[in-house]
């Protein structure tokens, strides 16, 4: 029994303690925002109770993969994270993160136009989320597009000892600062020109501090297997721990691949490689705005502003001599790709899994959202990739689109590995920041449903998952991963994040027609002992923080 009343009493739950163990019937019991009780406790001694009959009680989710450094600068609720039950998110994924933040890395991948701010480094970023309360709980950790840009510009090439030495430096300022490791993203500009050289000795830094390395990897069609295998070297070669991010096989060619790197990963864990991996909760290669990965470089040039790039392509489409020369470099790529050329267009290599899933307000082919290219094309008497090009045209930065690249049992195998946790590789938004600069990132029901989907099709839908071992990949495996010790687990002295669910009645909401969707049956999410969600109305209680990583100075 506490020494003073609890200030809220969670009642007559049956608790996963996220640990992975079967439910019990028990009551939780909250003081200054940590669990202080878990057992029969005697209702009197609540200043507020929460009736949690016959609901499940859980660890508040953590999201391993988010990219809301920016976003949550200019929208602090974490609306469509906390709703689905993430009480914890780990940011700064895929190369870039919001420091250092200096000239020289302005307008790097998810830091887009409109988005000021005042900091340079890990410190200061921290500060400026600190300033004031946050709807989550955040991790961050340190990109290494973003220190390679700060270090050496955006050079094709291996930095010179001095240039290296500069980026170590940088990494190990923001270890000690606080960040919990570096990502990188080696499909993107400038992590693609790094050798595996540069980064072992970056994740020698890492390992010094004792954080992670998250990565995302060499691509994820063709190139997977070897990229899966330069991973595990790092870890090997430099003992710091590395993180798969957002694991899947995309394209029709590689399904059947996802055997081969659970292999991989088993055997490296067995020689003591610590190698864990995430992914997303829906087999999707994701809504993008597809020129990028459709068109050639010198056609679509996509590391260029979208403001710069689109006019030129827009252009080139009006222009009928060059349209029909497109067409042909377009359909001749997507031909390549079926034999394992071209990694991003292997992920489009037939029009039919292609979806589209977003049009202008108002357009004339509103109707067809939802239905892939190549269905429309048929039912229109019009080839599918004429019918791209005037969706470009119609649509021009409105269009959005949906692809479906993963084999189902590839994925379930992917889901069922001890070592596999779940990321919504999203942006922390709300429907109404349309308008603002990540509005068009919520164009997928994964940045609102990521985590309930776990909850309403693996688990319950489909049986994919138990309970006990969904739970445990969504907040005890993610929060011993990223080293927060006081978290995933609903044991005595952890911070109070704690999810009441409905789940017979837990639904998505979000589809891919209309994805700014809230979902429905998480009755309450507590994050640090304060209610934020009731029942899917927003409290206005924002009691989230960043949370710096205490590594002291490296070994």
């Amino acid at each position: 029994m506490a020494s003073r009343p609890f200030d809220t009493l969670i009642q007559g739950g049956r608790v996963l303690d996220g640990a992975g163990n079967p439910w019990r019937r028990a009551d939780v019991g909250i003081i200054d925002g940590r669990i202080t009780a878990i057992g029969r406790l005697d209702p009197e001694s609540a200043e507020s109770l929460i009736d949690a009959n016959d609901r499940l009680v859980m660890p508040g989710f953590v999201d391993v993969h988010a990219h809301s450094d920016f976003s949550l600068t200019i929208n602090r609720g974490a609306e469509s994270q906390v709703a689905q039950g993430i009480t914890t998110e780990v940011i700064g994924n895929c190369g870039f993160s919001a420091y250092p933040r200096i000239p020289a890395t302005h307008g790097l991948l998810f830091d887009p136009e409109g988005v000021g701010g005042d900091w340079e480094s890990v410190n200061d970023y921290l500060r400026v989320l600190d300033a004031r309360p946050l709807g989550d709980n955040v991790v961050s950790l340190v990109g290494h597009g973003t220190i390679r840009h700060a270090a050496m510009g955006g050079d094709n090439r291996a930095p010179t000892p001095d240039e290296l030495h500069a980026m170590e430096n940088l990494l190990g300022e923001a270890m000690a600062g606080g960040a919990a490791g570096m990502s990188t993203g080696l499909d993107y500009v400038p992590g693609s020109f790094a050798e595996t050289d540069e980064l072992i000795a970056l994740c020698r830094v890492i390992s010094r501090y004792g954080g992670v390395y998250a990565s995302h990897l060499r691509g994820y069609t063709s190139t997977l297997i070897d990229a899966v295998k330069e991973a595990i070297r790092l870890g090997e070669e430099s003992g710091c721990a590395i993180q798969l991010s957002h694991m899947d096989v995309f394209g029709r060619a590689n399904w059947g691949k996802a055997a081969l790197v659970i292999e991989l990963v088993n055997a490296a864990r067995e020689r003591g490689v610590d190698v864990t991996a995430d992914m997303m909760a829906y087999p999707t290669a994701g809504a993008w705005w597809a020129p990028r990965a459709i068109f050639p470089d010198d056609v679509y040039a996509w590391r260029q502003p979208a403001r710069e790039a689109l006019p030129q392509l827009i252009r080139q489409l009006e222009d009928r001599g060059r349209r029909d020369e497109l067409r042909r470099i377009v359909e001749a790529r997507r031909q390549q790709a079926k034999q394992g050329f071209h990694e991003e267009l292997l992920i489009f290599s037939t029009w039919d899994d292609i979806y589209l899933n977003g049009v202008a307000d108002g357009s004339v082919n509103t109707g067809q959202v939802g239905r892939s290219i190549g269905a429309i094309g048929r039912d229109a008497g019009i080839e599918p990739v004429d019918l791209y090009f005037e969706l470009l045209l119609t649509e021009q930065s409105d269009l959005s689109s949906t692809h479906i690249a993963i084999n189902e049992e590839d994925y379930v195998n992917f889901c069922r590995q001890p070592w596999m946790m779940f990321g919504t590789d999203s942006i922390a938004t709300t429907p109404e920041l349309s308008g603002q600069p990540f509005n068009t990132i919520q164009a997928h029901p994964r940045h609102y449903a990521n985590f309930v989907r776990v909850l309403a099709n693996h688990v319950r839908d489909r049986g994919w998952l138990t309970i006990e071992d969904a739970v445990r990949k969504m907040a005890s495996l993610p929060a011993t991963r990223f080293g927060l010790t006081d978290r995933g687990l609903l044991v005595p002295g952890a911070a109070a994040d704690v999810l009441v669910v409905d789940l017979p009645n837990v639904t998505e909401v979000a589809t891919w027609i209309d994805p700014r969707q809230y979902p429905s049956g998480i009755d309450y999410v507590l994050v640090n002992g304060s209610v934020t969600v009731d029942h899917g109305r927003f409290t206005g209680s924002l009691a989230g923080r960043p949370l710096r990583m205490q590594f002291g100075s490296a070994a």
